[in-house]
């Protein structure tokens, strides 16, 4: 009776055991599965932020040339001499306020798995998520008041009060007349305003695409 008990304890537990690897060797291939799924997330988040920062870059230098102009403009209106209004309407003609939003795809896609936050490195999942939930998010709120600013610089006042002018529909004494008032001067102040706090806001979103590009590629060992 003793040996019919010891030997039914043996294959209980033996059974018991091969049950218990069975499901250690699943989770630990569902877990290398999803770290294996992971990289590959990673690779299409850093593919994302490679094409985000050569964006980013662009935008950089088009609104630093934005200011350039609202500088040259704002010059020209405090000169002693009379105003070179062909300079102004140059300066005007050349202002674009290109915005930038990021892409989020790949980001959204990996965090809405889980993966991202169940198997990613601490260090590395808080550099991501301050980029897309923080910076990006930030940025585009700024974006949306650029937007906004410019269309009523534009839109509003300046093609409501010289919108044919690059056609010689006006005078120069007209123009001048116009450029001269207190009105467009602190116009130009207030749009210059924006796009220098609008650089400010991309390069701080810059340097955090560098920051996570770095952690990215050592994450995937590319260095």
């Amino acid at each position: 009776m003793k040996n019919i008990f010891a030997r039914g304890g043996i294959e209980f537990l033996a059974v018991f055991l091969g049950i218990a690897l069975s499901f250690y060797v699943e989770e630990w291939q569902d877990t290398n599965n999803q770290k294996n799924l992971l990289n590959k997330d990673c690779k299409n988040i850093l593919l994302d932020v490679n094409e985000d920062l050569n964006t980013i870059s662009n935008v950089i230098k088009r609104n630093k040339d934005d200011l350039k102009s609202c500088n040259a403009i704002l010059s020209n209106l405090d000169a002693s001499s009379s105003i070179n209004v062909d300079s102004i309407l140059s300066h005007l003609y050349s202002l674009g306020y290109p915005t930038f939003f990021g892409i989020t795809k790949s980001y959204k896609l990996s965090y809405s798995t889980g993966r991202l936050n169940l198997y990613g490195d601490d260090d590395l999942i808080s550099e991501i998520s301050r980029l897309y939930d923080h910076y990006y998010e930030r940025l585009k709120i700024n974006s949306d008041l650029y937007d906004q600013v410019s269309l009523r610089f534009f839109d509003t006042y300046l093609n409501k009060n010289i919108g044919y002018a690059r056609y010689g529909d006006y005078s120069n004494n007209d123009l001048e007349k116009f450029f001269s008032e207190k009105l467009f001067t602190n116009e130009v102040l207030t749009y210059r305003g924006r796009v220098g706090n609008y650089i400010r806001r991309l390069e701080e979103t810059e340097n955090q695409l560098k920051n996570v590009k770095d952690k990215l590629e050592k994450y995937l060992g590319y260095n």
